[in-house]
């Protein structure tokens, strides 16, 4: 039976044992929204027409035969002159080498990759994009000397501490004297301003809206003091809260499209993306924050991703350490490691609702567990390029490790922050936010610093 899975490799081995196939400068697979594909051809400089006519007819049929309705035909070419040659030309452009082509030998069992240059691929998604994409993220600006770093507090899982660790962070940097922006993305679940007693007349979703509409940002009205902080601290930590929820906030949120580019713009920036950019350069000019803080919707979300694999410089990956919290820290670590190298990955993991200390026996075997696992998924997907030369386990300074936030009832369930301040600048919350300022240390100066459009 063939399947979703199964489709690409088919194609490619189908392809390949074809005469002919080897002849080609390049064969575009195109994957559509429904899952099927189209080929595109792009005839070798030598080959004749007639030895081009009879590869596709040869073609189209083992791939009708081997992948039934998978297969969508005709198969196109850039070799014609009329409206389907323009056609496969345009897709041809659009797509991306395919550097890691490959199918599985029948025969044998084995993986078979194909030579380099001759595939290329065009997938065609509604969303997710940011979560597959394999181009290196281009945050707003370079973190250079004066430039405030931002950091996104993520969490495959909700409900694990991750806005609890973002409101101790800006707590703890406001008491040093630093200025901190607080922003909510968490869009479709909103609860920084509220947590934090930042009330606005406007949210972060107006100000998307406004962006989409008139291509213009404007932060009148958006912030306020943190008061749940204290008078002192409240006026170093600047609050940008979802919105007022409502009807209202329901159609602004109806009318984010988080996928909303043409067919062919495959490095488009969505309107949303543009819009938060905007709103971040905005933020950095008028409020001069020390650090920007966002905290990102959980789980596969458009917007979670694109806070955490487009913006941030630094990403703070919250999880329990449970088999099913695991496995979406496991997806999370796979995609960054998509995007960032080993030596720009700037991570740290956050172990929460980790045992208590009058617990020590269970607080070592949760530690052990969380530690190993998440050591395994960084040697998985991001140390590999490191070779003999990966961290050591217990390395501390090393994105996988994990550090340790005890479970506290009383930070399940408070009416006000104010009565867990000893909480939450704990030494446990204070080792991580002195872990997360190592992280956010300026990039040696390279000339080409200007702004990120």
């Amino acid at each position: 039976m063939m399947t979703f899975d199964l489709v690409l490799p088919t194609l490619v081995r189908t392809c390949e044992a074809q005469p002919g196939f080897s002849e080609l400068l390049h064969a575009c697979a195109v994957r559509d929204l429904r899952g099927r594909v189209r080929l595109v051809l792009a005839p070798g400089a030598r080959q004749a027409s007639a030895d081009l006519d009879g590869l596709m007819g040869g073609l189209q049929q083992a791939l009708q035969a081997q992948l039934g309705r998978y297969f969508a035909a005709p198969i196109l070419t850039t070799a014609r002159h009329d409206e389907a040659g323009r056609l496969a030309r345009e897709v041809l452009q659009a797509s991306r080498p395919w550097n890691n082509a490959s199918y599985e030998d029948l025969a044998t069992g084995h993986r078979m990759d194909v030579a380099p240059g001759r595939w290329r691929l065009l997938e065609r998604r509604l969303s997710k994009e940011v979560w597959l994409d394999r181009a290196p993220p281009k945050p707003p600006w370079p973190l250079v000397q004066g430039a405030p770093p931002i950091v996104t507090f993520y969490s495959f899982k909700g409900g694990v501490g991750r806005t609890t660790a973002l409101v101790s962070c800006a707590w703890q940097l406001a008491r040093e004297g630093r200025r901190v922006a607080a922003i909510d993305l968490d869009l479709e679940a909103p609860g920084l301003g509220a947590l934090l007693g930042a009330e606005t007349d406007r949210g972060v979703i107006d100000a998307i809206v406004d962006h989409l509409a008139t291509g213009n940002v404007d932060i009148d009205g958006l912030v306020a003091p943190a008061q749940a902080l204290g008078a002192e601290d409240a006026a170093r930590v600047d609050v940008l809260p979802a919105g007022r929820l409502g009807v209202g906030y329901v159609e602004k949120l109806a009318r984010l499209d988080f996928a909303a580019v043409g067919p062919w713009e495959t490095e488009a920036m969505t309107p949303v993306e543009t819009a938060l950019r905007a709103l971040l350069r905005v933020i950095k000019k008028r409020l001069c924050p020390d650090a920007i803080l966002l905290d990102a919707r959980a789980g596969l979300h458009d917007l979670a991703g694109l806070s955490l694999h487009g913006l941030a410089h630094v990403d703070v990956l919250v999880s329990r350490a449970s088999e099913q919290a695991h496995q979406g820290f496991d997806l999370t670590v796979q995609a960054l490691g998509l995007r960032k190298p080993a030596a720009e990955l700037r991570s740290v993991v956050v172990h929460s609702f980790a045992p208590p200390r009058s617990a020590p026996a269970l607080r070592a075997e949760e530690r052990e567990w969380m530690l190993q696992r998440s050591y395994e998924s960084f040697d998985d997907y991001v140390y590999t390029a490191y070779a003999e030369d990966a961290p050591a386990l217990e390395d501390e300074t090393a994105a996988h490790f994990p550090w340790m936030i005890s479970q506290d009832p009383d930070l399940e369930r408070f009416a006000s922050i104010s009565t867990v301040k000893d909480k939450l600048l704990s030494e446990e919350y204070q080792a991580l936010k002195r872990r997360i300022d190592a992280l956010c240390r300026p990039e040696e100066p390279d000339g080409d610093d200007e702004e990120q459009e």
